[in-house]
C-alpha cells in the first residue's frame, strides 16, 4: 500500500485551502473595518463594525432640545448613511469572492494534464 495521494485529492485539497484563505481574509477584515457616517447636519456620528454592529454613537450638544422626534430621525439617517456605506462594500466583497470562487471551479473543473 502506498502513502502516496491521489493527485486529484491533492488539487481538492489545495483548492479547499484556497478557500479558506478567503473566507478567513474575509472575517479578518470584517472584523477591523469600520462604517462611520453622519446626518446631513451634522450633528449625529455613528460607526458600524464590520459585521453592522453599531459600536459608537454621537449626538451634538443642544441636539436633545430638538424633541425625541427630530433626534430620532437624525439618528436613523446617520446610521442608513452608514448602513448605506457598508452595503457597498460587501456587495465588492460579494462580486471578489464571488470571482475566486468561480476560478476555484473552473481549476478543479479543469481536465488533468497528465
Amino acid at each position: 500500500m502506498t502513502d502516496e495521494m491521489h493527485p486529484q485529492v491533492a488539487e481538492v485539497l489545495k483548492q479547499a485551502q484556497r478557500l479558506q484563505a478567503i473566507v478567513d481574509e474575509q472575517l479578518h477584515k470584517m472584523n477591523g473595518e469600520t462604517f462611520t457616517a453622519t446626518d446631513e447636519s451634522e450633528t449625529v456620528e455613528v460607526t458600524l463594525n464590520g459585521h453592522h454592529y453599531l459600536t459608537a454613537a454621537f449626538i451634538s450638544d443642544g441636539l436633545l432640545r430638538l424633541g425625541a422626534r427630530t433626534v430620532e430621525q437624525r439618528i436613523n439617517e446617520a446610521l442608513q448613511n452608514a448602513t448605506a456605506a457598508a452595503t457597498q462594500s460587501i456587495e465588492a466583497d460579494r462580486e471578489r469572492i464571488d470571482a475566486a470562487v468561480t476560478e476555484i471551479s473552473a481549476d478543479l473543473q479543469a481536465p488533468d494534464p497528465m
